[in-house]
């Protein structure tokens, strides 16, 4: 066998297997000049479109029809199609969960820092845990990499 896809010497012995079995049990005058044509069919395995099927080969040992191949890749490209569609629209979905989930968290945020005052929660301790966890989940507040606040230091203050 040579390095092609297509398995030559394998198609080779079933189209002679095929001849022989048209020959001995079938009579010769059925197909007249298409004996040849009907051989390779049978040896391919060749079936002809009906329905919702298309023309193929079942023992095509690498070979297809022209009609198939032109099947398969029109339905490639459209699943690669529909596929790029999809992945746009989950972009899209994410950055507008994103943008939803930004401002959900400035409200909360804001809502927190109005709730917290010395009247609703007379401990310094905690309201400073509020102003904390309100920091962190406020989306305009500056953080680091890693999602820390950064505290602005004061202009006066040495280092």
């Amino acid at each position: 066998m040579t390095n092609d896809s297509v398995n030559w010497d394998r198609i080779a012995e079933r189209l002679q297997t095929e001849m022989a079995n048209l020959i001995h049990h079938e009579p010769q005058q059925r197909y007249g000049n298409d004996f040849y044509a009907e051989a390779l069919r049978r040896t391919l395995g060749f079936r002809p479109a009906d329905g919702n099927f298309r023309e193929r080969l079942d023992r095509g040992e690498g070979l297809t029809t022209e009609s198939y191949a032109r099947h398969l890749y029109d339905t490639s490209a459209l699943d690669r199609l529909q596929r790029e569609t999809a992945e746009q629209q989950a972009r899209d979905a994410r950055a507008e969960t994103r943008r939803v989930y930004r401002e959900a968290g400035k409200d909360f945020a804001d809502l927190l820092r109005a709730r917290c005052n010395e009247v609703s929660m007379p401990s310094w301790y905690r309201r400073e845990g509020i102003a904390w966890a309100a920091a962190i989940i406020d989306p305009t507040v500056p953080k680091d990499q890693y999602g820390n606040v950064v505290q602005q230091a004061d202009a006066g203050e040495t280092q």
